[in-house]
């Protein structure tokens, strides 16, 4: 699970050119802006990832109400982390000290997941109406999750000596569709879903011949990106919904497919795979150059992409870097 909030180290505190109140902090690879004088290099924070959505029932967020509160999918209130730029430095999530969220904080230890004891969640926008369906059950316990670590939480894992497959990270709604034991089922994110009438992820599912087409593999998952009209703004804008296929999980083995395995796979059931820029390379060699790499053209080369995914050729590592400019134009 992603540790969304978490007791971390401050790796340097930097200047900001012009700036009286506030200063720069390095955390892993992340870099936010924090109170002048708050931190020093050494210190021990809870870090706030993007994408953490902070209860407005705790006092110590308090002061993010000047921005404004929103509501998630469930309808919580709750406060937004993004990427924004304060005074021309980027700023990615929330360092808090210690003091301001724990009466006693000398129980915390650095990499402690603090996340479910601060009531923190993960931002899940409303469900848009063409995805929306009635949920057979929770999404289920012998798939996993599609939901790769950023590579500013795990920047060591670029010293690992691994080859990658590099994808295009498409901006859609997670999709999965499983065959197990002579049952077909179809996932959202968060769900398994019901077939019910005007469910684009059934739709996608029944177009492609699916509930035949995987049972003729035994018992295995496919897991992609839906993307198209009506889902996150329709980045790619394509004219219909299109099923991106990202990942086969193999039930019985409990593991991912290898890059050859999966490829076999997405070509026999006649399936679009998410757009490949490298069959094999090796890792870049900071987080830098990671997210230099982020920028550029999407499956519409009209369009900047989201970010990339890299996946070790052996399935066993995968992670993804995420564009700044593509946040601070869509976050």
């Amino acid at each position: 699970m992603r540790k969304l909030a978490s007791i971390r180290r401050i790796g340097e505190v930097r200047a900001i050119e012009g700036a009286d109140a506030i200063e720069a902090v390095q955390i892993d690879g992340w870099q936010c802006v924090a109170k002048k004088g708050e931190f020093k290099a050494g210190d021990l924070c809870c870090y706030f990832e993007i994408d953490s959505f902070l209860p407005t029932t705790n006092p110590a967020f308090e002061f993010m109400a000047v921005r404004g509160a929103t509501k998630d999918a469930e309808g919580k209130a709750g406060y937004r982390l993004r990427t924004v730029k304060l005074r021309g430095t980027l700023s990615q999530g929330l360092a808090l000290p210690l003091t301001a969220l724990f009466a006693g904080p000398e129980w915390l230890n650095e990499g402690d997941d603090v996340t479910e004891h601060l009531g923190v969640t993960k931002w899940e926008p409303a469900m848009p109406a063409c995805l929306g369906g009635e949920a057979k059950s929770t999404f289920p316990g012998w798939i996993r999750k599609t939901d790769q670590e950023l590579i500013e939480n795990v920047p060591f894992i670029l010293l690992l000596d691994l080859e990658y497959e590099v994808t295009i990270k498409l901006d859609g709604s997670s999709m999965t569709a499983y065959h197990r034991d002579g049952e077909f089922g179809v996932c959202s994110r968060n769900l398994d879903l019901r077939e019910t009438e005007g469910n684009t992820f059934w739709k996608v599912a029944r177009r492609h011949g699916l509930p035949e087409k995987l049972a003729e593999f035994g018992n295995i998952a496919i897991q992609g990106e839906l993307i198209g009209p009506g889902i996150q703004g329709n980045q790619e804008k394509l004219a219909g919904h299109a099923m991106y296929v990202f990942d086969v999980w193999m039930i019985d083995e409990q593991r991912y497919a290898t890059q050859a395995e999966r490829l076999d796979i997405v070509s026999r059931l006649s399936l679009n795979h998410a757009p490949i820029l490298h069959y094999k390379v090796v890792a870049p060699a900071t987080v830098a150059d990671a997210l230099a790499l982020a920028d550029g053209p999407s499956l519409n080369a009209a369009v900047k992409r989201e970010g990339l995914v890299f996946k070790s050729l052996c399935g066993s590592q995968s992670w993804k870097v995420i564009s700044n400019k593509w946040l601070l134009k869509h976050e």
